[in-house]
């Protein structure tokens, strides 16, 4: 295969920044985009110098030479057009969260399993120097046995608005929205751990009151159904705990960092600095001249030559499904009030 033909179903916000990494690749090329309002499938069609362009993504499916689809429409619509891909012999890359719920993101990735196809989440930080220097770090065992990690993320307003406050397309809030992205770094650098129990609070306060109580916001707080904080305690069957918090608001300019605690060093991200104690002292060793990289131009670049391989995919769909098995975790705690056990689904 010299090139890839790549269909994009979502012309949305999102979908830009895929038009314009892939049009920086020579081995890949978008010929065709779906949409199911024809203003907007059109327009993108125009301005990335698309020829098709469609209202239904079963019409783009079924062109006969696509071998591969990016999957940009909002989190509640990323199923039916995956899996329908993949079961049409298309390979798959579909933006963050792989779904709003977990069964959505079982039968997905069932799909991806049984078609043999690749399925990719977006998922970009994963292509970071600096991730994956700090899965190095773990996996060299520097850290000792980990006992404990916080995977926070955040800022002080930062509450979107349209669809990702809705919960018939986006789903959930702050946790899938960018938790997402911050619990799959911790699990990428970990290697994927199991988790077993999860305890959990979500809260929509800040968002429904903030014109209120804070002056003009750029959202509408009548809009608002989904959460804009929420924070869980994680325990895993190998023996250490997760301290996740991820806030599209909060009254604090920091809720912490993000590190993970071992018994031979402790390790911080952004920036990279290793704390240890070495020769009866002290010593923090920070991580300079880490190389800068375009990580969604790099995914995309994954993406096209993982396809052109045959597989497998670069983001390996069963580690991403422990994302999904912790948010689901959340959400059920959130509500009962209590600790609940999580388990991982056989695909």
């Amino acid at each position: 295969m010299q090139s890839v033909n790549i269909g994009v179903i979502g012309t949305g916000g999102i979908s830009g920044a895929h038009f314009k990494a892939y049009s920086q690749l020579p081995d890949a090329k978008i010929v065709a985009v779906a949409d199911i309002l024809p203003d907007r499938a059109k327009a993108a069609a125009e301005r990335w110098g698309v020829e098709k362009w469609f209202t239904d993504f079963n019409d783009l499916l079924s062109l006969p030479d696509l071998h591969a689809v990016v999957v940009c429409t909002y989190n509640q619509a990323h199923r039916d057009p995956v899996v329908a891909a993949l079961e049409s012999g298309k390979h798959v890359f579909v933006e963050k969260p792989l779904a709003a719920t977990l069964q959505d993101a079982v039968d997905m990735v069932r799909a991806a399993k049984k078609s043999g196809l690749i399925l990719q989440t977006g998922f970009w930080p994963r292509f970071s120097h600096e991730l994956r220097t700090a899965r190095e770090i773990v996996r060299s065992g520097a850290l000792g046995d980990i006992y404990y990690a916080q995977a926070i993320g955040g800022g002080r307003r930062r509450i979107p608005g349209g669809s990702f406050l809705k919960k018939d397309k986006a789903g959930s809030g702050t946790i899938a929205d960018i938790g997402c992205y911050d619990l799959d770094q911790f699990l990428f650098v970990t290697d994927h751990p199991t988790p077993t129990h999860v305890s959990a609070i979500a809260s929509d306060k800040l968002a429904k009151s903030a014109p209120n109580v804070l002056g003009d916001w750029n959202h509408n707080p009548k809009e608002v159904e989904v959460e804009d904080f929420g924070a869980a305690f994680v325990r895993f069957e190998q023996g250490f705990v997760l301290n996740f918090v991820s806030y599209w608001a909060a009254h604090a300019e920091s809720l912490g960092p993000s590190l993970i605690l071992g018994t031979k060093g402790g390790l911080l991200f952004s920036p990279l600095i290793l704390y240890r104690d070495e020769f009866g002292a002290m010593t923090d060793v920070t991580f300079q001249h880490i190389p800068e990289v375009n990580c969604f131009l790099e995914q995309a670049r994954a993406f096209v030559n993982a396809v052109k391989a045959g597989g497998p995919s670069p983001v390996d769909p069963e580690g991403v499904l422990l994302v999904n098995v912790i948010i689901d975790g959340i959400y059920r705690s959130a509500k009962e009030g209590r600790e609940v056990e999580v388990s991982i689904p056989k695909v």
